[in-house]
């Protein structure tokens, strides 16, 4: 739906949102398949497109609901994506993208729940949500430059653990948060 509430419309920022969620498993692919240049190539590709839909939206009004609810499913994807390239090959542990993906998960299945039995879906990120994108976005960049040679000296390895450590309680803290929100609408009444 349009922000006036029309029909969906497929616009550039929704096209650009949609490429990102196409180049995700694109970049999957290629990482784990030992083609790493290209792989960075479409995970650049698919963060520039992050940036340029919402400058998109905002600067040709192009802001849509169905861009709204894609955004974050794209960027969520993205990052499951790459969490599991880098645990896939070896460069994270395996439980940081298993945390990350069931609370995502868990998120999409409380929303859909919530729609279902008519609830308020609550839908604004918290801080520590968005810490957490911040940490887990350092945690693949800073482990991404170390797999391309960014780091002769093997200096980055500590901080990718660090990030992935920081990441990890941030993303445990909101998956906290979004079950508390979840049992809030839930014991409000159906609208």
């Amino acid at each position: 739906m349009t922000a006036g509430g029309g029909p969906p419309r497929l616009n550039l920022a929704n096209a650009l949102t949609a490429l990102r969620i196409v180049l995700a498993p694109v970049f999957l692919v290629l990482y784990v398949g030992g083609g790493r240049l290209r792989a960075l190539a479409a995970f650049a590709a698919a963060a520039a497109t992050d940036v340029l839909d919402g400058l998109v939206a905002r600067v040709l009004n192009q802001q849509t609901r169905l861009g709204a609810f894609l955004d974050p499913i794209a960027d969520k994807f993205l990052a499951a994506c790459a969490l599991v390239a880098l645990a896939a090959t070896g460069r994270l542990p395996v439980w940081l993208p298993a945390l990350v993906v069931c609370r995502d998960l868990a998120q999409l299945a409380g929303a859909a729940l919530l729609r279902t039995t008519r609830h308020v879906v609550p839908v604004a990120p918290t801080r520590i949500g968005k810490y957490a994108t911040v940490a887990l976005a350092m945690t693949v960049v800073l482990a991404l430059a170390d797999d391309f040679g960014a780091d002769p000296g093997g200096e980055l390895g500590p901080f990718v653990i660090a990030f992935a450590l920081l990441a990890a309680e941030c993303v445990a803290i909101s998956f906290a948060q979004y079950a508390m929100f979840f049992v809030r609408a839930l014991r409000t009444p159906a609208g």
